[in-house]
């Protein structure tokens, strides 16, 4: 069977293709066309699946509402079938997937998924039901994203600069708005439609962003309690794009009565092409690994060489990563020398938002003798706490990578090489111009070169 996913219309467009079982490729659109958040038909997504592989029997969607409009464009780009699924469902088996799990826990949440923003249930049986939802205005995702637009930023694409400045702030305003934004209790919460009346300023506010955090985290550990009462289970799967929140992700697994807790890296809408295959012929996950090959022809050697000079180097290696995250393959990466940051924000063009840390990333064996880590996340999906405050906030957090040989062998094996020399971390952040997706193939590293 060779199914084709695809997330396009809204927000974040992709496409996937799995084949018997089998995770073949999946990429966003923006890798392609070079347009950050691109949410157009993913033709051209499309048609790399199809060239490096080959045509469809059936092309998946999620999204009842343009469901007219997509199956007037799949037609231009293969004969495939066009068949409907379920927005919310896609969201979850993206996350389940991950996982060898027959039964579990499932939750979504993210700004509006057809009618619902929230959804809860229980995945067994290959089968996903739900045991209950909310409608959508009633959504912790819009809660956060219009909180996102009052503190100055742009909603939909710097919800993750909330979640960094709230570990600068105090949450004072978290009673305000519980009383007056956002009334929360076991299993529910009620999102009161005036949602920023009488706090703040319309700038980045370090307290306001810390509150709202607290807000949403109380909020969705009390889902998760509900959820866990109700079904008695040890492990939830998580999705949505409120899964994005890698802090929140951390509370839930350490605040939750939950065992594990398992979240796709693209857990917003790009990851519903994937997830809404996987509906129709549930895959294997192995990494997130998953787009266009490329190679740059560094030796990890060369690699190591040029980072023990106190160098930044760009890698393009291997298989682009699908989700809004570089995890070594596409990435900036450095030895976290005091020097090396100041060359990280000129190549990054950071200025305004230099409070904001870069991401630690170590070998898997060395992970606990750095970091105070609740789970092991090799696709940044949590938080781990810090001593070294070259790569964490104000509270000591770090969003790290963790990976190994299985994982990232050229990554693994130049964290080797430097960690013989007394570095066993390296900064990791996306290779990408500012503005721009993350580079795709080697032509796109001119738009960094035009930049610098």
């Amino acid at each position: 069977m060779r199914t084709l996913g695809v997330s396009c219309y809204h927000h974040d467009s992709a496409a996937a293709y799995i084949k018997d079982g089998k995770i073949m490729a999946a990429s966003h659109e923006e890798r392609f066309s070079r347009k950050k958040y691109d949410n157009s038909f993913p033709k051209n997504t499309i048609s790399w699946l199809r060239d490096v592989h080959d045509d469809f029997d059936q092309a998946v969607f999620y999204e009842e509402t343009t469901y007219k409009q997509f199956k007037t464009d799949i037609k231009k780009y293969t004969k495939a079938t066009p068949v409907l699924v379920d927005h919310h469902k896609a969201h979850a088996m993206s996350s389940i997937l991950t996982t060898t799990w027959d039964k579990c826990a499932v939750m979504v949440v993210d700004t509006v998924g057809g009618k619902f923003s929230t959804s809860l249930g229980v995945y067994e049986n290959k089968e996903i039901r739900w045991l209950k939802q909310f409608r959508y205005p009633n959504s912790l995702g819009l809660f956060y994203s219009t909180a996102t637009k009052f503190l100055g930023l742009n909603p939909l694409s710097d919800e993750s600069q909330v979640m960094a400045a709230a570990a600068y702030g105090t949450p004072k305003w978290a009673d305000y708005i519980k009383e007056r934004v956002v009334n929360t209790q076991l299993g529910d919460y009620t999102v009161l439609p005036e949602l920023t009346r009488g706090i703040g300023s319309g700038v980045l506010d370090w307290d306001i962003a810390a509150s709202v955090q607290s807000v949403l985290e109380e909020c969705l550990i009390n889902l998760a309690k509900w959820l866990f009462k109700e079904t008695c289970l040890p492990n939830l799967a998580y999705a949505g794009g409120v899964a994005l929140n890698c802090v929140a992700n951390t509370k839930l697994l350490t605040h939750t009565p939950f065992y594990d807790i398992a979240i796709q890296p693209a857990a917003g809408d790009a990851g519903c092409a994937l997830g809404a295959a996987a509906l129709i012929d549930r895959p294997l996950w192995e990494n997130a690994y998953l787009g266009v090959e490329a190679d740059n022809l560094i030796t990890t050697e060369e690699c190591a060489f040029r980072l023990l000079k106190g160098e930044v180097v760009a890698i393009v290696k291997g298989k682009a990563e699908f989700g809004p995250r570089a995890l070594g393959n596409r990435s900036y990466v450095t030895i976290p020398f005091t020097d090396n940051f100041a060359k990280l924000d000129k190549l990054k063009q950071r200025t305004t938002d230099n409070w904001r840390p870069y991401a630690p990333v170590c070998l898997e064996k060395d992970a606990d003798l750095y970091f105070d880590i609740p789970k092991k996340s090799y696709e940044m999906l949590h938080i781990a706490k810090s001593k070294n405050k070259h790569f964490t906030t104000s509270d000591g957090s770090a969003r790290l990578q963790i990976t190994n040989y299985t994982k990232n062998a050229y990554l693994s094996r130049v964290l080797e090489l430097t960690r013989e020399e007394g570095y066993p971390i390296l900064i990791n952040t996306s290779l990408n111009a500012k503005g721009k997706p993350i580079v795709n193939t080697m032509d796109d590293l001119k738009e960094i070169r035009l930049h610098n």
